[in-house]
């Protein structure tokens, strides 16, 4: 009788962690340890690609993240610190909305009122980094559940970098979607603010009289350079962030 040779027994696998998170791991082991206590001053960002062998991109997005999230703060022109201990604040998470929109078993719709090529003025040069005149996208959308406006999302997008993005079929990818499919590598900054409703956001919302609304301001990152600013507005009376 022929002896059955017994099956490898399966191995499990994990994939490697991208290398920004290796970089943010390197130094929250070394902030834990002790080793860089609070107030102690990080190697230099060049210092940092010549030890790991890292891009100078890929170590400035993971001190940027660790700044955000508490544990670093950054003088400019003078360098990279160790944050006081104190609790650290989470980043904050935000679902695209059409996924937000299914999740509560919903029917999600976008209307476009305007996608548009624009010379970009004081106001959104500064914001999206760029020279004043420079060439920018514009897409003016809301976003709808069950054909109710639940998201007023006024963006502006770095033409330079993401050429393409007039062309994006915005009916059946958010903009968000279309941005993390484009560009591997991205980090957001947040700003959250309460504001009573004016008529335009009155207006495009649907909204019979002024009303509070969440309006969330986010920049997102590639590598050191600005690929999008939007501002994203939501009835208090329709959506609830938590």
């Amino acid at each position: 009788m022929t002896k059955k040779t017994p099956l490898p027994k399966p191995v499990s696998y994990a994939p490697p962690k991208p290398l920004y998170e290796r970089v943010k791991s390197h130094v929250l082991k070394r902030i834990s340890s002790g080793e860089w206590p609070a107030y102690c001053r990080l190697p230099s960002e060049h210092t940092l690609v010549k030890d790991m062998g890292i891009s100078r991109m890929t170590i400035h997005r993971a001190l940027r993240e660790l700044t955000q999230a508490g544990f670093l703060e950054r003088i400019q022109g003078v360098g990279t610190f160790v944050a006081s201990l104190k609790t650290a604040p989470k980043n904050l998470e935000l679902k695209d909305i059409d996924q937000i929109v299914h999740s509560r078993g919903s029917k999600y719709s976008c209307k476009i009122h305007f996608l548009q090529a624009e010379l970009a003025d004081a106001d959104a040069a500064k914001l999206i980094a760029v020279s004043e005149g420079d060439q920018v996208f514009r897409s003016y959308f809301v976003h709808c559940e069950n054909d109710v406006p639940l998201m007023l999302e006024d963006r502006h997008v770095n033409a330079a970098l993401f050429p393409e993005y007039l062309r994006m079929d915005f009916h059946d990818a958010t903009a968000e979607n279309c941005l993390s499919t484009r560009f591997a590598l991205l980090s957001h900054e947040h700003s959250i603010q309460a504001k009573i409703s004016d008529a335009e956001v009155s207006h495009f919302l649907a909204l019979d009289t002024a009303t509070a609304c969440l309006v969330i301001n986010r920049r997102t990152w590639f590598g050191e350079r600005i690929v999008s600013t939007a501002r994203m507005v939501y009835p208090g009376n329709r959506y609830q962030l938590n």
